[in-house]
């Protein structure tokens, strides 16, 4: 009996007695033991993936975190995206006006002071060459208009009572030629240089006629003669600039009235001052089918060269307004 154990079991329909040998009491242990065995490791194992869970919860959370903090930056910066290209577009469409009124205003002004074969041959330009023509085309039209004839030679300009030509003389009554134009005008009323120039002569001339003269010589072989002044205001050897007052309307030397008798002669020839009134930066061309005495086209290379050493001593401004205009 010591090989044997019992096992007694008590329910409400009596007790139960079981009886095993020495060895299945230890195969039931050996069987007990494993199953505490297997719970035991089934508990760690348990536990162990319980805190691994919780790391990768942590790691989860942490990607998730991350992604979110990138997505936001990722929305920002698309939003900063956005506003960007709105004010870039925004910038490109005023630039873009500029530009269009930039173009419409080079074509008027070169529409202006061009002829339509110039205008034919800078179609196809681009808008910073054809700048640069214009840019050369005045300052070439600034230098001839500065230093040759032009433009009314009284301030208030009232008309003319006396032209170029054959006339007869208001004085002795000869038909005679006049060399000249009379401006209307009342005495004291401002003359004006045609010009920029040197004096030549500024006094009372009683052997020409014209009472109070003032001449001036300018440059490219022309000379303007202002006779009959009320006053004169410079004297020889005084530069003068065009536009700049040298003396007043009178009634000297053989007058019948007040007015202002103006010639205009290239190398000591005088020729219609008419032309030269008329010529300004808007009927620029039109002089040079008018009056034809003058070799215009040598005067016009000139005034090229020289707007070239000009141009060359304004280059750095001319590079800075470049920069200044839209891209």
């Amino acid at each position: 009996m010591r090989n044997r154990f019992t096992v007694t079991i008590s329910d409400v329909h009596g007790a139960r007695h079981y009886s095993f040998t020495q060895l299945a009491k230890r195969f039931f242990s050996w069987i007990l033991l494993l199953f505490l065995t297997l719970w035991v490791a089934g508990a760690l194992t348990i536990v162990w993936f319980s805190n691994k869970v919780d790391e990768v919860e942590a790691q989860h959370r942490f990607a998730v975190k991350a992604y979110s903090d990138r997505l936001a930056k990722v929305e920002d910066d698309y939003e900063n995206m956005l506003t960007e290209k709105g004010e870039l577009e925004t910038a490109l469409n005023q630039k873009s006006e500029r530009l269009d009124s930039l173009g419409q205003t080079l074509q008027n002004i070169e529409e202006m002071i061009m002829t339509q074969d110039e205008l034919q041959s800078l179609a196809t330009l681009p808008v910073e060459q054809r700048l640069e023509n214009l840019q050369m085309s005045a300052l070439e039209r600034s230098l001839m208009l500065a230093s040759i004839p032009n433009g009314s030679a009284v301030k208030n300009f009232k008309g003319f009572t006396s032209y170029y030509g054959v006339r007869k003389h208001p004085v002795t009554g000869v038909r005679s030629r006049h060399l000249g134009i009379d401006y209307r005008g009342g005495v004291g009323e401002d003359v004006l240089a045609t010009a920029d120039g040197i004096v030549s002569f500024s006094a009372f001339s009683k052997e020409t006629g014209f009472g109070n003269l003032v001449s001036i010589i300018h440059a490219n072989g022309f000379k303007t003669r202002y006779g009959h002044l009320h006053k004169r205001t410079v004297k020889v050897g005084d530069y003068v600039y065009k536009g700049q007052k040298i003396g007043e309307i009178g009634n000297t030397g053989r007058s019948t009235g007040p007015h202002l008798h103006y010639e205009v002669l290239f190398l000591s020839r005088r020729i219609d001052p008419k032309p030269f009134h008329e010529w300004s930066q808007e009927n620029y061309n039109a002089i040079f089918q008018e009056v034809k005495l003058v070799p215009w086209g040598s005067l016009v290379q000139a005034a090229s060269l020289q707007a070239k050493k000009v141009e060359k001593q304004l280059l750095p401004r001319d590079v800075a307004f470049r920069a200044s205009l839209p891209n």
